[in-house]
C-alpha cells in the first residue's frame, strides 16, 4: 500500500475577514456589454459580456479567477454567457444603483445568493423592494441553475402598516462584509431612517434583520431621488459609508435645482459592528450636494465619493471626486477635491489590484473607458487619480460597476501544501510595508520568518495569526483557519471486483464499470472522494492532473488484471492508492414476472420500481442490503451504470433490465416487460335523484375498462361497496383501486327532481291530450313506455282502454294513467239498409260503463232521446216519428264523473 501527500499549489483558505479568495472579484461585467479582466495584473477589456445596464450589475468568479456567472438583477448569465435555466425574472432593475449583489452561501462550494433591489419609483403600481435568489452551480452540468423554490424571496425592510413605505419597500443600496466569526456574512441595506442587516450563515439567509436607526432620514416621500446612491462597508468591516443623492421630504423640488440650499444630498459615515450587525455613531461628511458613488481604500483609511455638479440654471456641469481622511481627528474637515471634470458622477469600485476604478462618461458623450485612483491610500492628489485611463475595447461604460462583498479586498496572507506531513508554506499578500512579522501557527509553534514553512503533526483545523510591526507600531492580527488533511484511508489488501457477464466462454475478459469500485477503495465513508484508475503505480504518480486515467468503461486485457486506484480528497487534493483485481463472474439468469403500471392518460404509465425491487428481493430470498437496479438496456445493467431508472418510472410499454448485487458482488441479471394498465372510470357523472318516494337512486363508479379486475371502493359516504343507494341530492365521490394498485376517482353530482304529475287527460273522439300540473319539459308515450314523443297530443287513437306514460325529458321519473277512448260516428243513415242505421258511442269497457243513459238533443237543446250505452243505439226517431236530416248533439256523464259532449249528423 502506498500513501502520497499531494502538494496543493495556490490553495488559499480564508482570513477572518473573508470567506473566499480575492480572485472571485477578478472579472467585471457592466455597462453596455463592457467588462474588465484583472487576472493578468493590469485590467484588460472583456468583449464577451451580454449585460446592457445603466447601473445595477454583479459578477462572481471562482478562486482562480474563472468566471462563474453575472447578472443585472433581472437576468442571470452563466460562464458561457448563456442565460441560466430559470435565470430570468429576478426582481432587480437595470436603473437601480446597486441592483444586484452576489454573496456565497456559507459552507457551500457551489451555492450563491443574488440579492436584488428594485428601482423604488412612486409612480409604479408595484415596487418589489429587496429580494434574494439562490443559484446552484452543481446543477445543469456545472453551468448553474436558479433554484426556483428559492427565487425572489422577499425580505421586509419597511413598515407594512405605513402606506408609503409598504409601497416603495427599499432604497437602491446594497453592500456586504464578512461576519466577525470569519464564516458568516452580513448584507446591509437602507430605507428611510433605518439600516437593515441580514445575516447569512450555514443555515441560509436569516430573514429577520438587525435594525439600526439613523438621525438623518432619506424620507420615503422624497423617493425615487432619495433612494439613489451607493452604500459601502469598509474592507475591514469597521465603517459604513452611504451616499444619499437627496434627502428631500417631498418630490416637488428635484435634485438639479440651482438653489444649492435645496440640494439636500448627503454623505454620511457610521461605525459597523461585524459581530452584531449594528450601525452606529452617525457623522455627516457632506451636505447640500448630489453625491452618487462611494468607496473605501483597501486599508480602510480613506473614503472617496463622486458628486454631480450643476450650473445655476440647473443644467449639468460635470462632477467632483472628493477624498476624506478617516484617520483625521476631524474627518468632515479633511475633505479634498481630488478632481473636478465634465464627467458624470459614476460608481466607485475597489479592485483586487488595490486600485479604485470610476465609471461614468463625459456630459453629452459616451464613456469608452474608466478612470482610476492608482494609490487610494495616499492623501489628497497624491492618490494619483487618472481620468479615462482604462480602455474598454470600444464597449461603453454607464454609471454602475459590480459591487462585491467588501472583505474580498482586505490585505491578507495565503498558504499552500495542507496534506499531513507536507511543509505548509505561508506567504504575505499585499503591499503594506512592515519592519518585522510574527507568525503563530495555532499549534504552539511561532516564527518570525517573512515566508515560513511549518509541518503539522496532526490533521485538523488550526488558527494561524500574522502580526506585522512598522515603526514600533504593532498591527491588528490577521487570522485564518488552516485545515490540515490526512490522506484518504484505503484498504491494505487487494480489492477483488466482480463483473457479471452473460457471454459464455468469455475467457475472463469483459467490459467493467470502474466507477462501481469507488465505494470499495475508500475506507473514509464520511469523506467526498474522487477515484482515478491506472494500469500501474508509475502512471498514477506521473499523472498529476489526472487527465490520463483509464476510462470508467474499461475492458480488461488479461484475466484477473490488477489496476491501481488513486483515491483523492477533492477539497485537499491529498490522495492514497489501492490495488483492484478485475474478475469476471457468470451472471445468473433471473426469471422475473412482468410489471403493470398505472396509466396516466397520455400513453404512458407510472411504474413503481421500488415495489418491484422488494418483490424481487423476496422472490430470490436476498438480504436487505442487496442492491437491485433497473435499466433500459442490457449493457447498462451488466455494467451497473449510474443512469439507472428512478423508483417511480414513467414510460410507455417497454422492457426493463435488472442488475442484482449481493454483498457487493454481481449476482445475476434478468429482464421483464412493463405494460400499461388501462384503468378508466367516468371522472364526473351527473345523476338525477328521481321521485319523492324515498327509494333513492343507485350510484356506481362508471368503470369502463377491465370489468373483471378486482377493485376496492372508497365512497365519500364511508361505504366500500361497488354501488350505493342515495336518497339525498349533493356531490358524492368514489375512489376505485384495482389489484395493480392504480386508483382513480369519480365525482358524482346528484340532482333531485320530482315525479311528473298528470293533471288531466282530454279525450275528443280519437284524440288524446295530456295536461300536466306544471309547465316543465316532459316526454309522452301511449301504451309503450320505451317509445316517447315530445308532443302531449295523440291522434287517431283506436277506441278502447289505453295507458298514458309521462316522464321528465331527462328520462328520470315516470307517471302513468289509464284512459278510455270512446269513438262515435260523425254521421249515420237510418234508411233501413242495415248500414249505419243506428248511432251509438263505442269503446266502453265493463269498468267504465256510465250509470246514466246518453242524452240526444236537437239544435235548440230539446231532449229527443235517451239511449242505453249498451244498446244498439238511436234510430233517428222521436216519439215514433222519423226526424229529418240535420245536426244533433249528445251528452254523457262517464263513470268517473267526466262529461262527454259532441255532435253528429243524421242523413236521409
Amino acid at each position: 500500500m502506498w500513501h502520497l501527500r499531494l502538494l496543493i499549489l495556490f490553495l488559499s483558505l480564508y482570513c477572518s475577514h473573508s470567506v473566499f479568495a480575492q480572485r472571485e472579484a477578478s472579472r467585471w461585467y457592466f455597462g453596455e456589454n463592457a467588462g474588465l479582466n484583472f487576472n493578468e495584473g493590469s485590467p484588460s477589456p472583456l468583449l464577451d459580456g451580454k449585460l446592457m445596464t445603466h447601473e445595477g450589475c454583479a459578477t462572481i468568479s471562482d478562486k482562480n479567477g474563472g468566471l462563474l456567472f453575472y447578472t443585472d438583477g433581472i437576468t442571470v448569465w452563466d460562464k458561457t454567457h448563456q442565460i441560466m435555466p430559470n435565470g430570468q425574472g429576478l426582481l432587480g432593475h437595470e436603473s437601480s444603483t446597486q441592483s444586484a449583489l452576489i454573496v456565497p452561501k456559507t459552507g457551500s462550494q457551489t451555492e450563491y445568493y443574488i440579492f436584488t433591489v428594485n428601482e423604488p419609483e412612486p409612480k409604479d403600481d408595484i415596487n418589489y423592494g429587496l429580494n434574494y435568489t439562490l443559484v446552484d452551480l452543481s446543477l445543469n452540468n456545472g453551468y448553474g441553475d436558479v433554484v426556483t423554490s428559492k427565487k425572489n424571496i422577499h425580505l421586509v425592510t419597511y413598515n407594512p402598516n405605513e402606506p408609503t413605505e409598504s409601497h416603495l419597500k427599499c432604497s437602491e443600496k446594497l453592500t456586504a462584509v464578512q461576519h466577525e466569526n470569519g464564516k458568516s456574512t452580513w448584507v446591509l441595506t437602507h430605507f428611510g431612517n433605518y439600516f437593515y442587516s441580514f445575516k447569512i450563515d450555514k443555515d441560509g439567509v436569516h430573514e429577520s434583520p438587525i435594525k439600526s436607526m439613523t438621525k438623518v432620514e432619506a424620507f420615503p416621500t422624497g423617493y425615487k431621488q432619495n433612494g439613489i446612491g451607493y452604500l459601502k462597508i469598509s474592507p475591514d468591516g469597521k465603517k459604513v459609508g452611504i451616499a444619499h443623492s437627496q434627502t428631500n421630504f417631498s418630490t416637488i423640488t428635484g435634485p438639479k435645482t440651482p438653489d444649492r440650499q435645496k440640494q439636500t444630498g448627503k454623505v454620511l459615515l457610521y461605525d459597523f459592528d461585524t459581530n452584531t450587525g449594528k450601525v452606529s455613531n452617525e457623522q455627516v461628511l457632506l451636505s447640500n450636494k448630489i453625491p452618487y458613488g462611494i468607496e473605501f481604500s483597501p486599508k480602510s483609511s480613506k473614503l472617496y465619493t463622486t458628486v454631480n455638479n450643476y450650473k445655476d440654471d440647473g443644467s449639468p456641469l460635470g462632477s467632483s471626486l472628493y477624498q476624506f481622511d478617516l484617520s483625521s481627528s476631524n474627518i468632515r474637515q479633511s475633505i479634498i477635491d481630488v478632481n473636478t471634470s465634465s464627467n458624470v458622477a459614476g460608481a466607485l469600485q475597489l479592485a483586487i489590484d488595490g486600485k479604485i476604478y470610476r465609471a461614468g462618461y463625459a456630459i453629452s458623450a459616451s464613456g469608452t473607458s474608466l478612470s482610476v485612483i492608482n494609490n487610494p491610500e495616499a492623501l489628497g492628489t497624491a492618490c494619483n487619480y487618472t481620468a479615462n485611463a482604462i480602455s474598454l475595447g470600444g464597449r461603453f461604460s454607464e454609471l454602475g460597476l459590480p459591487p462585491y462583498v467588501q472583505s474580498l479586498f482586505l490585505l491578507k496572507f495565503e498558504f499552500q501544501n495542507v496534506c499531513l506531513g507536507d511543509e505548509t508554506e505561508f506567504t504575505i499578500q499585499g503591499d503594506a510595508p512592515f519592519d518585522s512579522v510574527s507568525w503563530d501557527f495555532g499549534d504552539g509553534v511561532t516564527s518570525n520568518a517573512e515566508s515560513p514553512k511549518h509541518v503539522y503533526s496532526q490533521p485538523g483545523e488550526y488558527t494561524v495569526t500574522l502580526t506585522k510591526t512598522i515603526g514600533g507600531t504593532i498591527s491588528d492580527p490577521i487570522t485564518k483557519t488552516v485545515t490540515i488533511y490526512d490522506a484518504p484511508k484505503t484498504p491494505s489488501n487487494t480489492i477483488e471486483y466482480y463483473q457479471c457477464t452473460n457471454t459464455p466462454n468469455n475467457n475472463g475478459i469483459e467490459k467493467f464499470n470502474l466507477a462501481n469500485i469507488n465505494s470499495s477503495v475508500s475506507l473514509d465513508t464520511d469523506q467526498i472522494i474522487n477515484v482515478f484508475y491506472y494500469k500501474d503505480l508509475q502512471s498514477a504518480e506521473m499523472d498529476t492532473s489526472n487527465l490520463n486515467a483509464l476510462p470508467f468503461e474499461y475492458r480488461n486485457t488479461v484475466p484477473d488484471e490488477v489496476l491501481i486506484a488513486k483515491v483523492i480528497n477533492p477539497i485537499s487534493l491529498c490522495h492514497s492508492y489501492a490495488e483492484v483485481k478485475l474478475k469476471v463472474k457468470q451472471a445468473l439468469t433471473l426469471d422475473i414476472i412482468d410489471l403493470s403500471g398505472c396509466a396516466l392518460g397520455d400513453g404512458t404509465a407510472e411504474f413503481h420500481l421500488d415495489l418491484k425491487r422488494e418483490s424481487i428481493r423476496t422472490q430470490l430470498n436476498l438480504s436487505k442490503d442487496s442492491n437491485i437496479k433497473f435499466y433500459l438496456t442490457e449493457n447498462k445493467a451488466l455494467l451497473g451504470s449510474n443512469d439507472y431508472l428512478p423508483d417511480n418510472f414513467v414510460s410507455r410499454n417497454s422492457t426493463i433490465y435488472v442488475r442484482v448485487e449481493n454483498q457487493n458482488i454481481c449476482y445475476g441479471s434478468g429482464k421483464f416487460d412493463i405494460r400499461i394498465e388501462e384503468f378508466d372510470i367516468a371522472p364526473t357523472q351527473d345523476i338525477l335523484l328521481c321521485g319523492t318516494d324515498g327509494k333513492g337512486t343507485i350510484l356506481s363508479p362508471g368503470i369502463t375498462s377491465n370489468p373483471n379486475t378486482n377493485y376496492t371502493f372508497e365512497w365519500s359516504t364511508g361505504e366500500a361497496t361497488e354501488t350505493i343507494n342515495v336518497t339525498e341530492d349533493g356531490i358524492y365521490s368514489v375512489r376505485v383501486t384495482n389489484d395493480t394498485g392504480c386508483s382513480a376517482t369519480s365525482i358524482i353530482t346528484v340532482t333531485k327532481t320530482e315525479l311528473p304529475n298528470i293533471q288531466n287527460i282530454k279525450v275528443s273522439n280519437d284524440t288524446v291530450e295530456i295536461i300536466m300540473d306544471r309547465n316543465r319539459s316532459f316526454e309522452y308515450s301511449l301504451d309503450d313506455e320505451n317509445n316517447y314523443q315530445s308532443s302531449n297530443i295523440f291522434k287517431n287513437v283506436p277506441t278502447g282502454t289505453h295507458t298514458v306514460f309521462v316522464r321528465n325529458i331527462n328520462g328520470c321519473g315516470l307517471s302513468s294513467q289509464k284512459v278510455s277512448v270512446l269513438a262515435y260516428p260523425k254521421f249515420f243513415t237510418p234508411n233501413g239498409d242495415l248500414n249505419n242505421d243506428y248511432w251509438q258511442i263505442q269503446g266502453f269497457d265493463s269498468s267504465q260503463l256510465p250509470k246514466e243513459p246518453i242524452s240526444i238533443f236537437d239544435r235548440y237543446g230539446s231532449l229527443l232521446a235517451q239511449i242505453d250505452p249498451t244498446s244498439q243505439g238511436w234510430d233517428g226517431s222521436y216519439n215514433g216519428r222519423t226526424l229529418e236530416s240535420s245536426d244533433y248533439w249528445f251528452s254523457l256523464t262517464l263513470a268517473d264523473g267526466r262529461i262527454m259532449r259532441g255532435h253528429f249528423t243524421l242523413k236521409r
